[in-house]
């Protein structure tokens, strides 16, 4: 008779597993809300780094987490996946890798501490939103404005989180200043 092993995931697996998947419902949602399994950046961090990919990382602590995983520190402008505990802004927008029309996965996969609900309204358009949906993440009009100047599909992807929650905006969401 032949046995099938199977791995048994441990406690940080899952929770890497779990970050993962937010991230994913996010993705395919953008705009609505998901839940992390624990607060913060870190664990989406967890979830998205590997030994082949490059990081930006403006927070110590959390820098200090990321170089035990193996991934390589780069430039804002080479990073594969940005970690931000400070603002967004429209230098940013403009700063970040976001590939180009023929190579669009090259873009940059930015995460981002900011409060959901203490900014300017704005409208979110297209894939995976459901005719528009309004959110209020504190972050400046500048910030949209440039992020709007990339020519799609060209652009990078916006994950905000605030505590365990977590939004994303993927480069195929149009977001609007109201």
């Amino acid at each position: 008779m032949n046995t099938i092993a199977f791995p048994i995931p441990d406690e940080a697996e899952r929770r890497d597993n779990a970050a993962f998947e937010a991230v994913l419902r996010g993705m395919a949602r953008p705009g609505t809300e998901q839940l992390l399994p624990e607060k913060g950046l870190l664990p989406v961090a967890l979830s998205l780094v590997d030994l082949e990919t490059n990081i930006y990382c403006d927070d110590p602590a959390l820098h200090e987490a990321l170089a035990r995983t193996g991934a390589a520190v780069a430039t804002l402008e080479e990073a594969d996946h940005i970690f931000l505990s400070g603002q967004l802004t429209a230098a940013l927008a403009s700063t970040v890798g976001t590939g180009s029309s023929l190579y669009p996965d090259l873009g940059a996969t930015v995460v981002a501490s900011a409060k959901l609900n203490d900014g300017p309204h704005v409208r979110l358009t297209g894939p995976g939103v459901d005719g528009a949906l309004t959110i209020s993440p504190a972050i400046a009009p500048g910030f949209w404005e440039a992020r709007s100047r990339i020519a799609y599909p060209a652009g990078f992807e916006l994950v905000l989180v605030e505590g365990r929650r977590v939004v994303c905006l993927p480069r195929s969401t149009r977001v609007e200043v109201l």
